[in-house]
């Protein structure tokens, strides 16, 4: 199964593709309508009863708000599923490109926070220290954390009138919240060891930029190169320098601006041919990578 790259605020809803919905549980979100830099907040009611490989573009860190405890099956790194159980006020937080696999066994009030990876390093660098690296945390208590989040979400649905210098000051207690129980200084870098051979990179390379339209999945690069998916996905940030479904996505993006320089496509179906599940999810990741709207670019060929 090829690892989804996700946004981790749910409006739109995630593709169905690697995430099961429950019919009878309604959601009911409370999100933001303001555009708060690097930060995007949700509040409501989780229909979600499962996750499969799903890896986020955000850090994000959510918050059992119901009275009963919330139990969640994790999968580890060795393929089984563990049991962790979240009572009312325990948070859990995940790195973004962590590949997560989930079942609920109930639906719960929750409180969610994603941020991006750059803003998160922004607001909790110090001068003289290395970068906090996350690891995926479960059942943080006693902490500031239900205090933040709940003050976010009283500003969200106050219309926000302490503006975004206030938003930020909360971002940054968040984030060093998160960095206190979530977060390590990364090591000091090492020379890497261990990447995909000379012709085993040209190889996955070739693959990927013969597959933009998702159909590729990692399963199939690493048997192409002769490794499991595991140890080809190691090996290939070692020589690549991100994760491959990272670049994956980087690269179908890049195919996007091509198709819609020549802008002979309709934007849906450069976004068919690109890979994207649906329009919305492809219109926020290409804002997000270029910090323009594809349907602007698409306009503005027009009228060349």
């Amino acid at each position: 199964m090829t690892p989804q790259l996700v946004e981790l605020n749910i409006v739109p809803p995630l593709a169905a593709d690697n995430v099961d919905y429950r019919d009878d549980a309604p959601r009911i979100v409370t999100s933001q309508a303001f555009d708060w830099p690097g930060l995007r907040l949700e509040s409501g009611i989780n229909n979600i009863a499962a996750v499969n490989e799903v890896a986020g573009v955000h850090h994000y860190v959510s918050m059992n708000l119901d009275d009963r405890p919330v139990t969640l099956e994790v999968k580890g790194g060795d393929g089984a599923f563990r049991r962790v159980v979240l009572r009312r006020g325990a948070a859990w937080v995940c790195p973004a490109d962590d590949l997560v696999s989930v079942r609920l066994d109930s639906d719960f009030r929750y409180v969610r926070v994603s941020i991006d990876p750059s803003y998160f390093d922004r607001l909790t660098a110090d001068a003289d220290a290395r970068p906090i690296e996350l690891r995926r945390t479960y059942g943080v208590v006693k902490s500031q954390i239900g205090h933040i989040l709940g003050a976010l979400v009283a500003e969200s649905d106050a219309g926000n009138p302490g503006g975004l210098p206030f938003v930020e000051a909360l971002a940054m207690g968040l984030s060093r919240q998160i960095a206190v129980h979530a977060g390590a200084r990364k090591a000091e870098p090492e020379k890497l060891r261990g990447g995909l051979s000379s012709a085993a990179r040209r190889r996955a390379l070739e693959m990927i930029e013969l597959n933009l339209d998702a159909k590729l999945t990692i399963d199939a690069l690493a048997a192409a190169v002769g490794l499991s998916p595991a140890h080809f996905a190691r090996a290939f940030r070692e020589s690549v320098g991100q994760p491959p479904h990272r670049y994956m996505l980087r690269q179908r993006l890049e195919h996007a601006r091509r198709l819609l320089d020549v802008g002979e496509l309709s934007l849906s179906s450069v976004a068919q041919r690109s890979g994207f599940a649906d329009q919305p999810h492809f219109t926020r990741l290409f804002k997000r990578a270029f910090g323009v709207t594809p349907g602007s670019v698409l306009r503005g060929r027009a009228r060349v």
